[in-house]
C-alpha cells in the first residue's frame, strides 16, 4: 500500500511540476510528458479483468445533411449517441465488446459486436477476423500531437474545468498551409484545431473538439465528443443477450 501512495504522490509532483510551466504555453517536451503522464493514469485504471463502459455524444456541425449512409439506407445522423461495452479478461485484454450508435432521437443506426475473435457488423451483415487487444482510450491523441509537433506545431496547454471536472487542456492550432476543401463545407478550409481535455484526476479523455476556420474567416466546430467512462460495472441484460448470441 505504501508504494501505491508513493507512486501517487510521485505522479502528483510530476503533473504539479509539468502543468506550473504551462500558463497558458508550454514547451513541445512538456506537453509530450505531460499527456503520457495523463495516459498513463488511465491505462492503471482500464487496466482491470471486468467491464469498462464508455459513451459518448457526439455532434458534427458541417454544411451536409448527415455523415452519409447505411448500406440498409439509413442515414448517418449528425448527432450521435454512442454506447460501448468492453469486456477485458484476465490478460488485460479485450476480448469481447457490444458498439452501439443511436440517433438523437434514441433510433438505432449500428451495432457491432466483437466475439470468439470476429467482428461482427450486425447492421451491415459483415464480419472480419480481429484479436484481443489492449483498451487505450486516449483516442490517438498522442500520436495526433507528435504528428503536429513534427510539422512544427507547437501545443497549448491550459488547466479548465470541463463536464464538471479539473481538466488539463491540449490544443493543437494549425493554419493549413494551402485552402482545402471538403465534402462537410461549400467552402475551403483554411484552419483547423484539435482540442483534448483530459481529467486531471484520472488521466481519461473527457472532451475531444475538432475545430474549422473557413475560407471567409467563419469558425466552425466541426466535431464534438463529450465522454464518459465507468469501470467495475455490469452491463444491461440486452447487452449481455448480444454478447451471449442472442442476435
Amino acid at each position: 500500500m505504501f508504494k501505491k501512495i508513493f507512486a501517487f504522490f510521485m505522479v502528483a509532483s510530476m503533473m504539479t511540476s509539468l502543468l506550473s510551466a504551462c500558463g497558458g504555453t508550454t514547451s513541445d517536451n512538456d506537453a509530450k510528458k505531460l499527456l503520457k503522464v495523463l495516459n498513463d493514469k488511465a491505462i492503471v485504471l482500464l487496466d482491470q479483468p471486468g467491464w469498462v463502459h464508455v459513451n459518448e455524444k457526439i455532434v458534427y456541425d458541417t454544411d451536409s445533411q448527415d455523415r452519409g449512409t447505411m448500406p440498409n439506407g439509413t442515414a448517418i445522423p449528425l448527432v450521435q449517441n454512442v454506447d460501448i461495452w468492453y469486456h477485458i479478461n484476465d490478460s488485460r485484454l479485450v476480448y469481447q465488446y457490444v458498439w452501439t450508435m443511436n440517433d438523437k432521437d434514441g433510433q438505432v443506426v449500428e451495432v457491432i459486436v466483437f466475439l470468439n475473435n470476429l467482428l461482427y457488423n450486425l447492421t451491415t451483415n459483415v464480419s472480419n477476423p480481429q484479436n484481443p487487444y489492449t483498451l487505450t482510450l486516449d483516442y490517438q491523441f498522442a500520436d495526433e500531437m507528435d504528428s503536429f509537433i513534427s510539422r512544427s506545431g507547437h501545443p497549448v496547454v491550459t488547466t479548465a474545468q470541463v463536464n464538471g471536472k479539473d481538466a488539463t487542456v491540449f490544443t493543437l492550432d494549425e493554419k493549413l498551409t494551402a485552402p482545402k476543401t471538403t465534402t462537410d463545407y461549400t467552402q475551403a478550409l483554411s484552419a483547423a484545431a484539435s482540442i483534448a481535455s483530459f481529467d486531471t484526476q484520472t488521466g481519461l479523455l473527457l472532451k475531444l473538439v475538432r475545430t474549422v476556420i473557413l475560407a471567409d474567416g467563419t469558425q466552425r466546430t466541426f466535431f464534438t465528443d463529450n465522454i464518459t467512462v465507468e469501470t467495475g460495472v455490469q452491463p444491461p441484460l440486452d447487452i449481455q443477450d448480444y454478447v451471449n448470441g442472442f442476435w
